[in-house]
C-alpha cells in the first residue's frame, strides 16, 4: 500500500462507519457496489486486471503493480483487502487516466468471486494456487478451484489468462478460457519456466527465466523458493499487458519483501526474524519449511502461532507439525492456545528443543533471553489471532498491549492500543534458558515415593462453591476422610499423611487459576517433586454435569489453569481426573459460568462427583505406586 493510499483509507473507513450507522452495512455495500458499476462504465480506457488464489494473490498484486508502474499509471486494491466492497472503493479510485487497475478478487465464499467479476470486468485474470483456504465452506480443493475459475470463464475473447502450471487444478482452468493462455511455473511445458532457482537464505529468491528462445536473470528482493507462483505470475501479467520480458524482470526486481509476508527484520542483538505472521492456513507450511531447511544460520528457531484451516483432527495435526518443525529447527516454540497439543511430540533425548507458551508475552520474553546474533527465527501465525509481530517489538520495548483475544486485523505497530498497558503478566515461573542450568535448592524435599494431589481452584472466598473450585472441593473432602490437617506454606496450602500405605500430599495453590502453572513450579523448586508424582484435579466444561474422567497425560483442553501448569514444567506428564461441569447455556458465556456459585439442582449432580473424583484421584495414586515396584 502506498503511503498516500493511508489518509484515505482513514478517511474512508470513518465515513462508511458513520453512514452505516445510519443505514446499516448491507444497505451502504451495495450502494457504494452499484455507483463503482456505472463509473467502471466511464474507464473505457484502462485496462483491468483480476488475481485470484489461495496464496499469493497480494504478493502477485503488488509485483504487478510494480511492473506496470514503472511506465504507466497503474492502481490496486489496498493491503490484502479484497471482499466485493473493497472492489467497489478501488475501481472508485481508479480515474480516467489510468492505464491499468490490478485487484485480488476474495473466493472466502462464492457470492464474493461472483460480485466481484461484474465490478470489475477484467481483460487479464491471473491463478496463483490453489490451497485448503476456506476448506470449511467448500469442502474440497476441486470446489474450491471451480470458484476461482469464474475469473478465468469472465474474461472475454481477446483476453489472457495467466495460470500456474505447476498446479494440477490450476491448470486444468485453462479450457474456460476464450481467449489467450500464457501458463507460469517450472513444469517443463510452461510457457514461463524458471530454472536454476537459488533461494537459500541468506540468498533472496533468483532464478533464470526461460520463455521460447528467451532467457532470463530475474534476481528479487523476495525470500523463499515458495515466491515462484507469485513472481511468475506477475510477469505473465506483464506480458499480458502488452510490456516486454526486460521491462516486466526489471520490475519485480525492485520490490522490497512484503509485511508479514516472510519479511526479514534484523534486530540490534544481530537476530533475524523471518516474519511470516499475517496468516497461516495449514497447507502454505510446507514453503516456510522448505526455507527454514535450506537457510544457513547459527540457529533455526521456529515460533508457530495459531493455524488456519486445519479442520476436523486439529490437535493432531498440531502433532505432525510439531514434528515436522523439530527436524528442522534447534528449537521449536508453539504460542497460543492449542501450544500445550504438542508436548506429546517432544522427544526425551532433547526435551528443550520443543517449547509451548499460552500467551505471546511469555514466548516474547523467553525469545528476548535465549537468542543470540546469528540466529535465524521463523514467525509463522495468523495476525488476528496471534499478533506475534509483538515478539519482535518487545525487544525495543516498544510495545505495552499484551492481550491475546483482540481479534483486530490492525498490525500491532499501526496500532493506537500498543502502548496502553493490557493483558496477563508475564506467567512462565520456571525461569528456565537453554544455557542457563538451574540454581534453585529445595529446601524440605518430598519424599522419592510421595504423590501430590493438587486440586485446582481459585482461593479467595468470593469463588468458594463454584466450577472452577471443584478441584478444591475434591482436595478438601480427601483431607477430611484421610484425616490430613492443612498447612500454609510458600505458594501452596498442603496435607502430608498417607493413603493407606501410601505417602500423599494434598495441595491447594495460593495462586488464581490462570497463575497456578507458576505456583506449582514454585512449589516443585523448593520441594523437588516431578510431573509424574503429580495428579490433578479439574473441573471441565466439555463435560457433562457430575460426570468424571482420568487421562494419563495430553493437552490442556483450552483449561487455563492445566495450561499454565504444562507451560511452567513444559511437560504434559501429568495424570489428571476431570469433573464434568458442562450444561445447557454453560459455554455462551463461560467465564461467568465458571465463577458463580451452583445452583440447588447443580449442586445435588456435582456432590457425588466430588466423591467419585476423590476415589478416582486415589486409584491413580495406588496404581502409579505399583507401577514403580513392578
Amino acid at each position: 500500500m502506498q503511503a498516500r493510499d493511508k489518509p484515505l483509507l482513514r478517511l474512508r473507513g470513518a465515513l462508511a462507519w458513520r453512514i452505516r450507522n445510519v443505514l446499516g452495512d448491507e444497505r451502504v455495500d451495495r450502494s457504494i457496489e452499484r455507483i463503482a458499476r456505472h463509473w467502471r462504465r466511464s474507464l473505457s480506457r484502462t485496462v483491468f486486471l483480476g488475481v485470484a488464489g489461495s496464496a499469493g494473490k497480494t504478493t502477485t498484486k503488488e509485483l504487478l503493480l510494480a511492473i506496470l508502474g514503472r511506465q504507466h499509471r497503474a492502481i490496486g486494491n489496498a493491503n490484502s483487502l479484497n471482499r466485493p466492497t473493497e472492489v467497489a472503493y478501488t475501481i472508485l479510485r481508479a480515474r480516467p487516466n489510468h492505464d491499468f487497475c490490478v485487484v485480488e478478487l476474495s473466493e472466502a465464499k462464492p457470492a464474493d468471486m461472483d460480485e466481484g467479476l461484474r465490478l470489475l470486468q477484467p481483460a487479464i485474470g491471473i491463478v496463483t494456487v490453489v490451497g485448503d483456504d476456506h476448506w470449511s465452506i467448500y469442502r474440497s480443493r476441486t470446489a474450491i478451484a471451480d470458484e476461482m475459475g469464474k475469473l478465468v470463464a469472465s474474461l472475454p475473447a481477446l483476453g489472457t489468462a495467466v495460470l500456474n502450471a505447476d498446479d494440477a487444478l490450476v491448470l486444468a482452468l485453462a479450457p474456460k478460457c476464450t481467449g489467450k493462455v500464457i501458463t507460469y511455473g517450472t513444469s517443463a511445458n510452461a510457457d514461463l519456466r524458471a530454472t536454476e532457482i537459488d533461494a537459500s537464505w541468506p540468498n533472496p529468491l533468483r532464478f533464470t527465466l526461460v520463455r521460447g528462445n528467451e532467457r532470463a536473470e530475474v534476481r528479487t528482493k523476495l525470500h523463499g523458493a515458495h515466491w515462484i507462483p507469485s513472481v511468475l505470475g506477475a510477469i505473465g501479467g506483464g506480458l499480458a499487458a502488452g510490456l516486454s520480458l526486460d521491462e516486466c524482470v526489471a520490475g519485480v526486481g525492485g520490490v522490497e519483501p512484503f509485511v508479514g509476508r516472510m519479511e526479514p527484520v534484523t534486530s540490534d542483538a544481530g537476530v533475524t526474524f523471518i516474519r511470516d505472521d499475517y496468516k497461516a492456513p495449514l497447507w502454505t507450511l510446507d514453503g516456510c519449511f522448505e526455507f527454514m531447511k535450506s537457510a544457513s544460520a547459527r540457529r533455526k528457531i521456529i515460533v508457530i502461532g495459531t493455524l488456519s484451516d486445519c479442520g476436523a483432527g486439529a490437535p493432531e495435526k498440531y502433532v505432525k507439525v510439531a514434528r515436522r518443525a523439530q527436524a528442522i529447527a534447534d528449537i521449536t516454540i508453539f504460542v497460543g492456545p492449542w501450544a500445550s497439543q504438542v508436548l506429546k511430540a517432544r522427544s526425551p533425548e532433547a526435551p528443550d528443543a520443543l517449547l509451548i507458551f499460552r500467551n505471546v508475552r511469555d514466548a516474547a520474553e523467553f525469545l528476548k533471553s535465549n537468542t543470540r546474533d546469528g540466529d535465524l527465527v521463523l514467525l509463522k501465525g495468523t495476525n488476528k489471532q496471534d499478533h506475534l509481530f509483538r515478539i519482535i517489538m518487545a525487544r525495543t520495548d516498544s510495545i505495552a498491549c499484551w492481550r491475546d483475544n483482540c481479534e483486530l486485523h490492525t498490525l500491532c505497530n499501526e496500532c493506537g492500543d500498543r502502548n496502553k498497558p493490557s493483558g496477563l503478566p508475564l506467567l512462565n515461573a520456571s525461569g528456565s534458558t537453554l544455557d542457563t542450568p538451574s540454581t534453585s535448592t529445595p529446601s524440605r524435599a518430598f519424599a522419592p515415593d510421595e504423590q501430590l494431589i493438587v486440586g485446582l481452584g481459585n482461593p479467595e472466598s468470593a469463588y468458594v462453591g463454584t466450577p472452577h473450585n471443584v478441584g478444591y472441593e475434591v482436595v478438601d473432602s480427601l483431607a477430611d476422610s484421610l484425616g490430613l490437617t492443612w498447612e500454609s506454606v510458600p505458594h501452596a496450602w498442603i496435607a502430608r499423611g498417607k493413603a493407606g500405605a501410601r505417602p500423599v500430599c494434598l495441595v491447594k495453590l495460593h495462586a488464581p487459576m490462570n497463575l497456578t502453572g507458576a505456583a506449582l513450579k514454585a512449589l516443585s523448586d523448593d520441594r523437588e517433586f516431578a510431573p509424574e508424582c503429580c495428579v490433578l484435579v479439574q473441573d471441565d466444561l466439555d463435560l457433562s454435569l457430575g460426570s468424571v474422567r482420568t487421562r494419563l497425560s495430553g493437552g490442556g483442553g483450552g483449561h487455563r489453569g492445566v495450561v499454565s501448569i504444562l507451560e511452567a514444567f513444559q511437560t504434559d506428564a501429568f495424570r489428571r481426573v476431570k469433573i464434568g461441569v458442562g450444561q445447557e447455556g454453560a459455554k455462551a458465556n463461560r467465564v461467568e459460568y465458571v465463577l458463580s456459585a451452583f445452583d440447588a439442582k447443580s449442586r445435588s449432580a456435582i456432590d457425588p462427583a466430588i466423591a467419585a473424583a476423590a476415589a478416582r484421584a486415589l486409584e491413580l495414586v495406588e496404581r502409579f505406586s505399583l507401577a514403580k515396584q513392578e
